[in-house]
């Protein structure tokens, strides 16, 4: 069972906090926190200036919604996050951290020095190949940094900062049952960022994050934008099909801001030509209807699945 944490989903538009428990096969939302960032922009240099005010944001919210735990999750997306795949013989230990560090230098180059960075196996010895598939994140040490500097100063404890699109995938693999051989794309479509997730029942094959470097926010509604990201979608479609030997995405579960929309569905699904329907986290999460309200989960679950995906990751 993960640890007891809050987690803590800064967005380009919200603020998002959520604590989450586990009892008998179920996950909980004990308690939820969504507030608008007063720094729209902070995902860029000149954002950096505002972090006073989203530690007085993310305090204010704890105060709140009365959130005691102090261990806290994080994550960090958008262009600046790097992520590789590498394939290596069936290595183990420090054998595979040593190739996978000498991959890493050979990709990157000094600004691995940079960078912090991780990585996990997606594969092992598929179908007898011998060769086992690893994906491999880096982060901006400055980046992270500032996101610890920000969880401090809210008087949190930082245990762990993530990448949004694993946190993503991670929400989708822990609620939602697929076929046996079914593989399917989740999409988390936000202000101004896209992540998204190539998984199968119990696999996760292929992640990125997509951002269209905007003015203003995502709509779908504006053919030029939907042309752009339904375009780089597509390509991440294509790269995963190329590497698993043909296999197709069968549907795409949209989540995110533009999830609420029920429009968005039709038009990405109309682009993609793939099935796509929307997904909403809390369809999978037990709450208190009482205390947020009847139609919090129908309005407000499509924002919350990377801080739920945060929250339900497991310690290491």
């Amino acid at each position: 069972m993960p640890k007891n944490v809050v987690s803590v989903d800064i967005g380009s538009r919200l603020i998002r906090l959520v604590q989450l428990s586990q009892a008998s096969g179920k996950t909980y939302l004990e308690k939820v926190e969504l507030v608008d960032n007063p720094v729209p922009n902070f995902r860029t240099p000149e954002g950096g200036a505002g972090k006073n005010e989203i530690i007085r944001v993310i305090r204010d919210s704890l105060k709140k919604g009365r959130i005691k735990v102090r261990d806290a999750v994080s994550s960090l997306g958008g262009p600046s996050n790097i992520i590789q795949y590498f394939s290596f013989p069936l290595f183990s230990g420090k054998e595979l951290e040593s190739a996978v560090h000498l991959e890493a230098q050979r990709v990157m180059g000094p600004k691995l020095n940079a960078m912090e960075t991780d990585f996990q196996v997606l594969s092992r010895n598929e179908s007898g190949t011998g060769r086992q598939e690893i994906l491999f994140a880096a982060v901006p040490k400055e980046m992270v940094s500032q996101r610890m500097d920000i969880l401090q100063g809210a008087g949190l404890n930082p245990i762990a900062v993530d990448v949004d699109c694993l946190a993503l995938a991670n929400c989708f693999l822990r609620l939602k049952n697929l076929a046996p051989d079914e593989h399917v794309m989740v999409l988390n479509v936000g202000a101004r960022l896209i992540s998204l997730g190539i998984l199968g029942r119990d696999n996760l094959y292929f992640i990125r994050d997509i951002s269209l470097k905007l003015k203003g926010t995502l709509d779908f509604k504006e053919k030029s934008i939907l042309d752009r990201a339904t375009g780089e979608i597509g390509r991440s479609i294509h790269y995963y099909q190329g590497k698993a030997s043909g296999k197709n995405v069968a549907r795409i579960f949209l989540t995110g801001g533009a999830a609420v929309a029920p429009e968005t569905s039709d038009l990405l699904s109309k682009a993609l030509q793939i099935p796509v329907e929307r997904w909403n986290p809390l369809e999978n999460v037990e709450f208190d209807a009482d205390k947020l309200g009847a139609e919090f989960g129908k309005s407000q679950g499509y924002l919350l699945a990377i801080a739920i995906g945060l929250a339900l990751r497991e310690e290491g």
